[in-house]
């Protein structure tokens, strides 16, 4: 059996020119000199929307957006997922950065954790989104983190397909000014193709419903896409993190316990994205002009299972089973996001496998 993806889980008017003044600002990409446009007395930039800075503009789609927005408390993104294990580390940077979120919660644990984290709360549930209408009255961008990977098939239409076109229709209707998607690199099949790129096809009809959902998912946005919505979709590949993360803590404790998955190889290789850079991504995806109406494979390289499962099993104590087949190389190609929107990782695979094989020499 070759190694499965399931779960990789932006004056007319005559007026005289605003007047522009300049500051150096420290991002994770560095310092930068960025343009603070100062409106004259008595009227507003035209480029401007209430509560967000606008440092130098373009206009997108007949939206205002400037070459980065810089959001304040008054900028507001409504997320889904933000109580799992992704969606909760993106919202978390997002409000780090100043956005404020307003985060959708299912259960009464869900609500809870929201409050604790000082967020804004909308209790509601994809699956049932009569409920939905209003929750993202004064929001200004989506991201949509939410996603159904469990033992109901009717529920994978529900939630990743019927709700994502739902939500979108909403962000229309609400007038946002960008959804973001967070999809799956999975969306082009539980088995890749080598050198799976953005433009490569959704495998719609997988066997894998997890894989074939998330496809018409995205199919189902770029409906609502076409009637005018500003949409970007991420792809991420294996998400990993020493906390939270099904590919980081919670995969050294499945070693620890069941030992080497008996379907793997070692000569395997899949995308592999740390959350944090995934979440440095998203922040580019949402205020980046160049990102408007694009799509991303949300991947920082394409990993060996010798450099990653291996090295923890052997710190684990544990056998490497090899099963009777080659090993299938599921590369893709990386680049577009740091190409197009100047994207560089905040967290390297190396730092990340020395936090892991530290939790695995860990008493257990």
């Amino acid at each position: 059996m070759a190694a499965s993806t399931r779960g990789l889980r932006e004056d007319d008017e005559g007026n005289r020119p605003d007047p522009v003044f300049y500051r150096v600002v420290k991002t994770a990409h560095g310092r930068v000199r960025q343009p603070r446009i100062r409106p004259r007395r008595g009227r507003r930039s035209p480029t401007a929307t209430p509560g967000t800075s606008v440092r130098g503009s373009a206009r997108l789609g007949g939206l205002n957006i400037g070459r980065a927005v810089v959001p304040n408390r008054m900028t507001s993104v409504f997320v889904t997922g933000a109580t799992g294990h992704v969606g909760y580390q993106l919202a978390t940077r997002l409000a780090d950065a100043g956005w404020s979120v307003r985060a959708l919660a299912r259960s009464p644990r869900s609500v809870e954790l929201v409050r604790a984290k000082g967020w804004d709360v909308v209790e509601g549930d994809l699956a049932h989104p009569e409920g939905l209408p209003g929750a993202l009255d004064g929001a200004e961008f989506v991201l949509h983190c939410a996603a159904y990977a469990g033992a109901d098939k009717a529920q994978y239409q529900r939630v990743n397909v019927d709700a994502t076109r739902t939500l979108a229709d909403l962000a229309l209707q609400a007038r946002v000014r960008r959804f973001v998607h967070i999809s799956t690199i999975s969306a082009h099949g539980n088995e890749l193709p080598r050198w799976v790129s953005e433009e490569s096809p959704l495998a719609t009809t997988d066997p894998e419903p997890y894989c074939s959902s998330k496809a018409l998912g995205e199919l189902a946005l770029a409906e609502v896409r076409a009637r005018g919505l500003e949409a970007v979709v991420l792809r991420p590949g294996m998400i990993c993190n020493v906390v939270r993360s099904q590919w980081g803590n919670e995969l050294v404790e499945r070693i620890r316990t069941r030992g080497w998955p008996k379907d793997l190889h070692p000569d395997d290789v899949l995308p592999w994205v740390h959350t944090q850079n995934l979440a440095e991504m998203s922040l580019l995806a949402l205020t980046h002009p160049a990102a408007a109406n694009e799509t991303f494979l949300a991947v920082d390289r394409n990993v060996a299972m010798s450099e990653f499962f291996v090295p923890i099993a052997r710190a684990l104590g544990q056998p490497v089973v090899v099963p009777d087949r080659a090993g299938q190389v599921s590369e893709c190609r990386v680049g577009k996001l740091a190409a197009k929107l100047g994207y560089q990782p905040v967290r390297s695979f190396e730092e990340t496998m020395d936090g892991l094989l530290a939790l695995a020499k860990a008493p257990g």
